[in-house]
């Protein structure tokens, strides 16, 4: 079987997200195997996360109890 991405290299694993077949190449491993695709897409995920949990500090910040409670 050939990597998705480059049809002429053997494929020498596979995305645990999405099963493509990959090359030494596309293959990102971080704690799994990965496709470029799928691992930027868990990059965005984990920057949203991050972002929520901020704006919730946020929140707690601002959300005193003498203030009638804004959110």
């Amino acid at each position: 079987m050939n990597c998705h991405f480059h049809p002429n290299a053997k494929a020498v694993g596979f995305c645990s997200v999405c099963g493509l077949p990959l090359c030494e190449r596309c293959m990102i491993e971080d704690g799994e195997i990965y496709c470029p695709d799928c691992y930027a897409e868990g990059e965005q995920v984990e920057e949203a996360e991050d972002d929520a949990y901020i704006d919730m500090e946020l929140m707690d910040l601002l959300d005193t109890e003498d203030d009638e409670g804004l959110f």
